[in-house]
């Protein structure tokens, strides 16, 4: 029989990779729309309504539906990845020097242009009160 401590990790296991699965998808989905000159669409609930509607065709009754249903959900997401976040910061500082080696060093200019960019665009999301 598992222990607590043991369920609460494979728990916590699934639920990071549920949500790396829905980034990757997201991510996957808008990299191929080309939806901004930076290959992201609209950011937060809305921009992923227009991307389910660009993918799925909704109605305006659906989106709305979907709306809602985001909104429900968001304060209990946004807890979920306050909790989560330094563990996620913790692999990524692993992950990233990982990567570069095996890059040349053009690619490593261009990928530390990349998470430059991408750590901007971050931090103008949360200056501007979005996720």
């Amino acid at each position: 029989m598992m222990s607590k401590s043991r369920w609460a990790a494979a728990g916590l296991l699934v639920t990071v990779f549920a949500l790396g699965a829905m980034a990757g998808g997201i991510g996957s989905s808008m990299a191929e729309k080309g939806q901004s000159k930076s290959g992201r669409g609209r950011p937060g609930r809305d921009g992923y309504v227009e991307r389910l509607n660009a993918e799925l065709e909704l109605s305006p009754a659906q989106a709305d539906s979907v709306r809602v249903i985001l909104q429900r959900y968001e304060p209990t997401m946004d807890s979920l990845w306050r909790e989560l976040r330094p563990r996620f910061d913790s692999l990524r500082v692993g992950v990233r020097p990982e990567i570069l080696s095996r890059l040349t060093v053009e690619q490593q200019r261009k990928y530390q242009e990349m998470l430059d960019r991408r750590e901007r665009e971050y931090r103008n999301r949360r200056s501007n009160g979005r996720k």
